[in-house]
């Protein structure tokens, strides 16, 4: 199949595209997921369900840990692509590959030692010896669902690279459904743990192995082997640069709760669990959205294009302001009578404060993220790095203060003060600074065409 010849400077249509099956695809995953907690709890029971969901959340964790590896290489592909060394670019896709079955392989063998020799009765907190020794054979399928899946999650990195997310979004979907049946099937064999677990992991593997294969029939120049592999200087400074930001991330998903948890009641902390995920979604589909914008940016710089670099970062916060923090703003009061239609009799109590500063903390967060992919796209995400670190220190020394007196909402609000008053204002100046320093270049650079 020959390659496509469309021109990058002509790519506002796939980055429409992209966008929309990336959130196609997160709400496909989000409505699969909803489905299967009924099934999945009414098999498994009130007990192994819980530990369900913390095996398949560290599996889903540990699959995102490559060490940053992955985005360095997505920005080198796309600077190669866009300057037309579609053949280096090939080079550099079967390097990326070798390095991250290595890392697999390295982890492959600390998770099969961790699965065995682990206690993890203990961590999780199970007394009974029945469902303990269900414990072991899950957590040995989730490190190998994880270790499987780092190498083929660079087929995600090569979709963004070569502005083709769409693919992506389409095999997130059949996964998830695929997923969702395999949950369906294991709750009617009454499997146990183990099997649930596996039906999980199906989401996780299928999603990039369908995305690996139509990238090899669409993109023709992944199969050539003509040129060795490109000298990648600074690849593993870049790398490291990613993952201090996946590590704050799981900071967040996972350290946060727990703060909550010691800062207030159990009410208040299942309260707070019941907004994060209303208001998490839609911070998940603001980032499926912008998502495309990243390799974009990344051939912007290569092509020497300040002008659609300007044009697409107006154009990511105009959209974050009509598209999600004024519909939060206009919402937010609405939030309890969602949660009550939601959860019925079993709706929490919800305090206002805790409400608004659960929302205002999103909002934040959504002005964060067209920033974010900006830096991250122009290779210039080392202040995202650093400020987020010292905001995560400077958050740890303001929940004593803020947490003993507000609670739950103190907690947020030593999240959000940092971020508003350090991390925003520096990064947004970053990032002007970053457009300022694309350099134009020739039009036979610009006109490069597109895989």
């Amino acid at each position: 199949m020959p390659d496509t010849t469309v021109p990058i400077d002509s790519g506002w249509r796939r980055l429409g595209t992209s966008a929309g099956w990336l959130v196609a695809g997160r709400v496909v995953s989000a409505a699969c997921g909803l489905v299967q907690v009924p099934l999945a709890l009414t098999s498994l029971g009130t007990e192994r369900f819980g530990l369900w969901i913390a095996i398949t959340a560290l599996m889903w964790t540990l699959s995102s840990f490559d060490g940053g590896l992955g985005f360095a290489l997505q920005n080198r592909i796309a600077t190669l692509v866009a300057t037309g060394t579609q053949a280096d670019a090939a080079a550099l896709v079967r390097r990326g590959r070798r390095w991250l079955w290595w890392l697999a392989g390295g982890v492959g063998l600390a998770g099969v030692a961790l699965a065995i020799c682990g206690p993890w009765s203990q961590w999780l907190g199970v007394n009974d010896a029945v469902l303990a020794a269900e414990i072991k054979p899950a957590v040995a399928i989730a490190f190998a669902a994880a270790t499987l899946s780092l190498p083929l999650s660079l087929a995600a990195r090569v979709a963004a690279a070569v502005q083709l997310m769409s693919l992506t979004g389409r095999w997130t979907a059949v996964a998830s459904v695929l997923s969702l049946v395999a949950v369906a099937v294991a709750a009617r064999l009454h499997l146990p743990l183990a099997g649930f677990v596996l039906a999980a992991s199906i989401a996780l593997l299928v999603a990039p192995a369908g995305t690996w294969l139509q990238l090899h029939r669409q993109i023709t120049w992944l199969r050539r082997r003509d040129a060795p592999a490109p000298a990648v200087p600074g690849l593993g400074r870049e790398s490291v640069w990613f993952f201090l930001p996946q590590l704050g991330a799981a900071f967040n998903g996972s350290f946060v709760p727990a703060l909550v948890a010691f800062f207030a009641d159990p009410a208040t902390t299942g309260t707070y669990g019941v907004l994060q995920r209303l208001f998490g979604l839609a911070l998940q589909l603001q980032g499926m959205v912008l998502m495309p914008t990243w390799p974009a940016y990344t051939q912007a710089a290569a092509r020497g294009d300040p002008a659609f670099a300007r044009r697409t970062f107006r154009a990511t916060w105009m959209l974050t302001a009509l598209g999600f923090i004024l519909p939060t703003l206009l919402l937010t009061p609405w939030v309890p009578a969602v949660v009550r239609m939601w959860l019925g009799d079993r709706a929490p109590a919800i305090a206002p404060f805790l409400l608004w500063m659960l929302a205002g903390w999103h909002v934040l967060q959504y002005c964060g993220q067209p920033i974010a992919m900006l830096l991250n796209g122009v290779g210039r995400m080392e202040s995202m790095a650093v400020l987020g670190w010292i905001g995560i220190a400077v958050t740890l020394a303001l929940c004593p203060m803020l947490g003993l007196r507000w609670g739950a909402a103190g907690v947020i609000a030593a999240l959000a003060l940092p971020y508003a008053l350090l991390n925003l204002p520096v990064t947004w100046w970053h990032a002007c600074r970053a457009i300022a320093a694309v350099a134009p270049r020739s039009a036979s650079v610009a006109a490069a065409p597109m895989p």
